[in-house]
């Protein structure tokens, strides 16, 4: 069955690839990153243009506009869960000894929204505003897990069958459980650790994760595990 998709739905693909990509990116290779005709590409980037969600360069290449502060200021202003994390990923950073973050979804990836980081010398290399696609690491399955079914399924299908399967048997695991861990899927050397946040009707608001190199984890992996999943229940608990 072929899904139809809306012209709405092609023009957040193309802000998402370009929020998302290292730096500004040519139409053509945006075009090639969403699957889009170059015309049709055209057309979307001057809608966004007009909005400020996107600015021309004077080199031709396109990047975030100035609407994009005003978005991410308007979150961080009236996002009661936000404000609520920041204490409790402060106090589990503390705890812990390492970098505590906030997960959200975002489109099909997965958005660190807060990070504390660590305070010692060797830590992760991660940081807010950073996303990762719905399909490695920790807090990527956490959120796959526990996300709306239907999201889930269209997710999952954009992977290779093999995968698929592994990963349906993976978050099978994960909701058993109630969280999730990995070892070097993204980066190699770091261990993590996700639960979701679940608010009232078991509503996916995020997930909590914490993030060590491997070789400071050792014994201390299911206590960790313990206090991750604390703190994202009592992070759901101020959200009900």
């Amino acid at each position: 069955m072929t899904i139809k998709i809306s012209s709405q739905d092609k023009v957040f693909t193309l802000l998402s690839s370009l929020v998302t990509a290292p730096c500004a990116v040519t139409a053509r290779e945006l075009a090639e990153l969403t699957g889009l005709p170059l015309s049709s590409t055209y057309r979307y980037l001057a809608v966004l243009c007009r909005w400020s969600l996107v600015q021309e360069r004077q080199s031709g290449r396109y990047a975030p506009g100035p609407m994009a502060v005003q978005l991410a200021a308007g979150f961080e202003h009236q996002n009661s869960v936000l404000t609520w994390a920041r204490p409790l990923l402060a106090e589990l950073a503390e705890r812990s000894g390492e970098s505590a973050a906030l997960m959200m979804i975002s489109g099909n990836r997965a958005l660190c929204v807060e990070m504390i980081d660590s305070s010692q010398a060797l830590r992760c290399c991660y940081q807010k505003g950073y996303s990762q696609p719905l399909r490695y690491g920790a807090s990527a399955r956490a959120l796959l897990a526990f996300m709306d079914e239907t999201l889930r399924k269209q997710i999952l299908a954009e992977l290779p069958p093999a995968e698929r399967t592994l990963m349906i048997q993976s978050l099978e695991q994960v909701r058993e459980q109630g969280y999730a861990v990995s070892q070097g899927e993204i980066d190699q050397g770091v261990w993590g650790v996700s639960a979701p946040v679940l608010g009232s009707r078991d509503n996916l608001l995020g997930a909590i994760s914490l993030m060590a190199p491997v070789e400071r984890v050792g014994a201390l992996q299911s206590q960790w595990g313990r206090w991750v999943c604390d703190t994202a229940a009592r992070l759901g608990a101020m959200s009900n």
